[in-house]
């Protein structure tokens, strides 16, 4: 069975407004990776991004919504 060609995964900090992506990984320590699961970034979860500016980014999750510094969202790998 042949795949179609794979889309790298992109750090949530790389996205722009009104895309709507998947969480693919969280990387970092294990206080960020478990803060981030807590408020809804999985890997399989879907990630509306409101805005996005070089300092942040607003984004909803499973229905609330967050902003993030974009240290952090570099952290949150999406496709």
């Amino acid at each position: 069975m042949t795949q179609g060609p794979q889309v790298p995964a992109m750090p949530l900090s790389f996205r722009k407004a009104g895309e709507t992506i998947m969480v693919t990984r969280v990387r970092g320590d294990e206080d960020l990776k478990h803060h981030l699961a807590n408020i809804g970034f999985v890997e399989g979860s879907e990630v509306h991004v409101v805005s996005s500016s070089p300092s942040n980014i607003i984004v909803t999750v499973k229905g609330a919504r967050f902003g993030l510094d974009t240290k952090v969202a570099q952290r949150v790998m999406t496709v």
